[in-house]
């Protein structure tokens, strides 16, 4: 309180609120300023205190909060009941609007009966609050637009957050969607295998599984769920992923089998029954004759070629290996005199560091076998040559495939990276490099094709370096 003596407790009081770093003024029932600080005077931009005297807050109290601002005038200064903290805005000469708390208490000043307001200024709060919640709404609207339903599992196993997709898709409202247990999204089979892959998560920091969803209403779907470790700070919080209803992929890929299946049993008996006939008939006829029969023989042992092409890629796009340590010295230690062996006229050589690991699918050596079987089959010299060099940097493993056969045509290379344009008259003629490509691909990698400055071709995997262990 503040007598009208000009005390030494008046001169404390004065000293404290003058040097606050919060507005603070003296007011009157009728809202009249009647001392203010530096702070209040700061706030309203003002230069001095004395511009502010004898003025009304009204004048800089926006005009939707007079009533309010009325009322608590006469509660403080008449009722001597403090009031606040309530939120109002105020408007600067210069046009600026600042948002603020204000809290009042009753008091007496040089024999009055005042109202002394402490105000908080929270513009710059809400200007942060405003942008995290534009961004959170963001987030949200990402979210909600993507076509997986997204996740957040607390530890116990409980949804907390989710999206549109997630709510659609199960056909529960959000009422019953929060804090549900989530194994009663699965049918009863998987329920453990989700519970093994959300402590895996929680645990490892990652994990993906596949588990059938039964929906509110009993349909079943497939569903590949991609997780990760949820932290705040040092605290684990629970997993976040995404969930993507695998049936579109779960009928091509039965599909892709069923073709495979039929083309192995059938494709590849009705070309031996073609070479066997050509043979038993190629025995009984003239030098003239033969050549033909030879022709015969030539297609079928390259319909059996691309087909054994197709069936590592059915290999490769159904099982959806996933990429693993490889040594490139050591396979290739192990691979090449299995080579050699298959072909005793060509000569294959390697030149290559004592060790090369890279990450690669498990077929690496299929990719790597079939461009030097290809190189070898497709050379009109007698004794073919293929030449493997590896060379390794801090971060790539490039395996160089070079021959002296003649020089792939472009299309088999430039249809790789021009998927788009497949037609009829755009289309590779064999599936080798396609495999080779997909191998690269599916490891992380890049494939290229140059001619090299003599005959023949250089054929280039760049894989990624596998990291220390």
């Amino acid at each position: 309180m503040v007598d009208s003596h000009g005390n030494e407790s008046e001169n404390r009081y004065q000293q404290l609120i003058r040097t606050s770093p919060a507005p603070i003024n003296l007011f009157d029932e009728s809202g009249e300023i009647l001392w203010s600080n530096d702070a209040l005077v700061e706030l309203l931009g003002f230069e001095s205190r004395t511009e502010l005297h004898g003025r009304s807050i009204l004048e800089f109290i926006a005009s939707e909060f007079h009533e309010t601002a009325k009322a608590e005038l006469q509660r403080v200064v008449e009722e001597k009941t403090p009031t606040g903290p309530t939120a109002m805005e105020v408007h600067r000469p210069d046009g600026e609007t600042r948002s603020i708390l204000v809290s009042t208490a009753p008091g007496e000043y040089a024999g009055q009966d005042i109202g002394q307001a402490v105000i908080i200024d929270v513009t710059e709060r809400q200007r942060v609050q405003a942008e995290l919640e534009r961004e959170r709404e963001f987030i949200e609207d990402a979210l909600d637009t993507i076509q997986d339903v997204f996740y957040v599992v607390s530890p116990d196993g409980t949804l907390t957050r989710w999206n549109d997709e997630l709510r659609k898709r199960s056909g529960y409202s959000d009422d019953e969607l929060d804090g549900k247990d989530i194994e009663a999204f699965f049918v009863a089979e998987d329920t453990a295998r989700i519970s093994e892959s959300i402590a895996t998560a929680l645990a490892e920091g990652s994990d993906v599984v596949e588990a059938t969803v039964s929906t509110k209403h009993g349909n079943e779907a497939p569903y590949e769920f991609r997780k990760r470790r949820l932290t705040d700070g040092d605290d684990v919080v629970g997993v976040v992923g995404i969930g993507r209803d695998m049936s579109d992929r779960t009928v091509r890929d039965q599909h892709i089998r069923t073709v495979d299946h039929l083309l192995k049993h059938n494709l590849r008996n009705q070309v031996n029954v073609i070479q066997a006939a050509s043979s038993l008939l190629e025995s009984s006829t003239t030098d003239a004759d033969r050549v033909q029969f030879q022709r015969i023989e030539s297609a079928t042992e390259r319909l059996l070629s691309i087909f054994q092409d197709h069936h590592h890629i059915v290999r490769l796009l159904t099982a959806e290996p996933s990429p693993e340590r490889i040594d490139v010295a050591s396979l290739l230690d192990k691979l090449v005199p299995r080579l050699q062996e298959d072909h005793p006229d060509a000569t294959i050589s390697v030149t290559s560091p004592e060790s090369a690991v890279v990450t690669a699918v498990p077929l690496l050596d299929r990719a790597i076998a079939d461009l030097v079987e290809h190189a070898i089959q497709h050379t009109e010299t007698a004794a073919p040559t293929v030449e493997i060099v590896v060379r390794a940097d801090e971060s790539t493993v490039s395996i160089d495939v070079r021959d002296d056969g003649a020089a792939i045509p472009e299309i088999e290379y430039e249809s790789l990276a021009e998927g788009d344009r497949l037609s009829p008259t755009f289309h590779p003629t064999e599936l080798a490099l396609w495999f080779v490509y997909l191998v690269v691909r599916t490891s992380g990698g890049s494939l290229s094709v140059d001619r090299t400055a003599a005959e023949g071709n250089v054929v280039t995997l760049e894989l990624r370096r596998a990291g220390e262990t």
